[in-house]
């Protein structure tokens, strides 16, 4: 099943555009895809920094990220960001996971 898009507009910078631009020239894909990827890129590297900060539970960031909680954790591992084992969600997954 396709994703509903939704049509937002950004305001750029002159310089800005000039290097998003630049990089879509150097990676061949358009200007639409390459602006979606930095988006991903920026609220995956966020969410990462609120959940290390202690702002946001395993679960709520996998959950804004549209991922399973085991694919969060694997991100953490990849950004080497230690995990919090003692949180009671990340007890909850083990558990269901694991078992007793």
């Amino acid at each position: 099943m396709t994703e509903k898009s939704a049509v937002v507009t950004v305001r750029l910078s002159k310089r800005d555009l000039e290097r998003v631009e630049a990089l879509r020239v150097i990676e061949d894909v358009d200007r639409s895809t390459l602006i979606k990827e930095f988006i991903e890129y920026g609220l995956r590297r966020r969410v990462v920094n609120l959940y290390q900060g202690g702002r946001l539970t395993a679960g709520r960031a996998a959950e804004i990220l549209g991922v399973s909680l085991r694919e969060f954790l694997e991100v953490l591992e990849r950004e080497g960001v230690p995990v919090n084992w003692d949180s009671d969600g990340i007890r909850e997954y083990l558990k269901a996971k694991y078992g007793d």
